[in-house]
């Protein structure tokens, strides 16, 4: 009966190790009171700002590609 707005797509479907990561840290708590949505916050805050320096990596990466 609770949910999560706002989370953009390629947060929600950022994987690492072949597992989306917040769906399966909400799957691990389910059947469970939802007493730290404060933490879920942060997990998606922090795969976006990943995201987000995993994309500026890979435009340096092909400027230096280009130059070779």
């Amino acid at each position: 009966d609770k949910y999560f707005e706002g989370i953009p797509q390629d947060v929600w479907e950022y994987q690492i190790g072949g597992y989306q990561v917040l769906r399966k840290y909400l799957r691990s708590r389910k059947d469970r009171i939802m007493d730290d949505a404060r933490r879920f916050c942060r997990i998606a805050t922090a795969l976006a700002k990943t995201i987000e320096v995993q994309n500026e990596i890979d435009e340096i990466f092909m400027k230096i590609e280009e130059s070779v």
